[in-house]
């Protein structure tokens, strides 16, 4: 494995971390509102998918400002965030499992009416999102986000470039230890233990994007190989979904007994091939972020995105 020197990290190190998430924060916060906007004139899959996308990189940044800033504002803007995340995720929930049910269709006859359930609760979802995204609120973050960027000025005078590079990598170490702990407790017959790390390998993610700009290291390769990994994941909680959206079908709908029964074992057969997948490949994390430190791109093994291609049909973001 290649060993970096010292001149080798220099110029990484001596990045303007602070001025970095100040930027960033700025910029992502305008165009999130530019996105929100859009998204109320023009409802669209299209205008959905590009609103979620500016929250997670919003997301992304906060994570990291988090090294700088009290936890307690960081928690309450984060907090405000992901509630508007959350308006979107029956609607998008619904979207996925059309896609796979869609898939099981054609093969198997009794996902048939399941389908035509999920497509009208899609409807009803996509007209409940949309009179839900109207009422958004975006002031009392706005407010919040002006006191953040005045904190990072006050804190770029303060602290030296390497020592805030220090801060923020110390930061990203402690988020992928907790990972990998989780990951050490993943059970294939406890599907909560798979969750959990998801969870924490999120956070770890958004972090380590948020910097992806004064990383070299990390290529576009690796940033897809890691989305693709949270995605094995995120197949098993899809499942998990679907199948409770299954039997919620079941309880309302007239159903065949036996074809419900046959509708079920194969969701069923298809999470436990999810959970293989992911357990089988569970010990790729490392390959991430090593506690060692940062790698440049000039390593012997290269992070292929293709060998954590996700099964399902969401693309994460």
């Amino acid at each position: 494995m290649h060993r970096q020197s010292q001149s080798d990290i220099a110029p990484v190190q001596t990045a303007d971390v602070l001025k970095h998430l100040g930027d960033s924060l700025h910029t992502q916060w305008r165009r999130y509102r530019k996105r929100l906007k859009r998204c109320r004139e023009r409802f669209s899959d299209d205008a959905v998918h590009d609103v979620r996308v500016e929250i997670r990189r919003l997301l992304s940044t906060i994570e990291l400002l988090g090294a700088f800033i009290p936890e307690h504002d960081i928690k309450k803007f984060r907090r405000a965030l992901k509630r508007h995340l959350d308006t979107f995720d029956q609607l998008r929930d619904t979207q996925v499992q059309l896609g796979y049910v869609g898939r099981m269709a054609g093969t198997f006859p009794d996902a048939h009416a399941f389908y035509d359930w999920l497509r009208a609760r899609k409807a009803r979802f996509t007209r409940t999102t949309r009179k839900a995204v109207k009422h958004i609120k975006t002031k009392r973050l706005g407010r919040s986000l002006v006191a953040f960027e005045k904190e990072i000025r006050l804190q770029h005078k303060r602290i030296p470039r390497e020592q805030a590079f220090a801060i923020v990598q110390r930061a990203i170490n402690q988020a992928f230890a907790r990972v990998a702990q989780l990951c050490r407790h993943v059970r294939a017959d406890d599907t909560k233990t798979i969750h959990r790390t998801r969870i924490a390998f999120k956070h770890f993610r958004y972090m380590v994007e948020a910097l992806a700009p004064l990383m070299p290291a990390l290529t576009e390769d690796h940033r897809r190989a890691m989305r693709a990994y949270q995605c094995m994941m995120g197949d098993i909680q899809d499942m998990e979904v679907l199948l409770a959206a299954l039997d919620k079908f079941v309880q309302k709908k007239e159903v065949n007994a036996a074809s419900a029964r046959r509708l079920k074992k194969e969701l069923v057969r298809w999470r436990q091939m999810l959970i293989q997948i992911y357990v089988n490949a569970a010990g790729r994390l490392r390959r991430f972020w090593p506690p060692s430190g940062l790698r440049q791109p000039t390593q012997k093994r290269k992070i292929k995105a293709h060998e954590f291609l996700p099964a399902s049909p969401r693309h994460r973001r």
